[in-house]
């Protein structure tokens, strides 16, 4: 296996940067809410990075960027680390442990839906701009 060090320098930094982004979004979106049993730090990155990954998504197509190591650090690393699918599913299967059925099928449900319109209003957005 032949390894490209720069390919991965570029998802490792990115990821530090997504990571570290999502730690004290979340932090501070949660603290806004304290006593509230949904998680509500997790929702606001998630769907921020699903706004984010269809607006650079269009971007990327509309500017034809495609450097590879570019693509990487943004896609891989930098909003693959700043979004957090197993936390999300954590979060959902504590609430249902916890007996709080509702709030677990809302944090899913609006995750999930939710998401999936932030990354078409954010691919929209860019081709309604350009």
């Amino acid at each position: 296996m032949n390894i490209d060090w720069l390919k991965v320098v570029a998802v490792g930094s990115g990821g530090f940067i997504g990571a570290v982004s999502r730690y004290l979004l979340s932090l501070f979106t949660q603290s806004q809410f304290s006593g509230s049993a949904f998680p509500y730090g997790t929702l606001v990155v998630n769907l921020l990075g699903c706004l984010l990954i269809g607006l650079v998504t269009g971007l990327f197509e509309l500017k034809s960027w495609a450097h590879p190591e570019i693509r990487l650090f943004i896609f891989v690393g930098i909003l693959g680390g700043f979004t957090t699918f197993s936390t999300f599913s954590h979060e959902s299967f504590l609430l249902f442990e916890n007996g709080k059925l509702l709030l677990s099928l809302l944090n899913l449900g609006i995750q999930v839906i939710f998401g999936l319109a932030f990354v078409w209003m954010g691919y929209q957005l860019v081709r309604l701009l350009s």
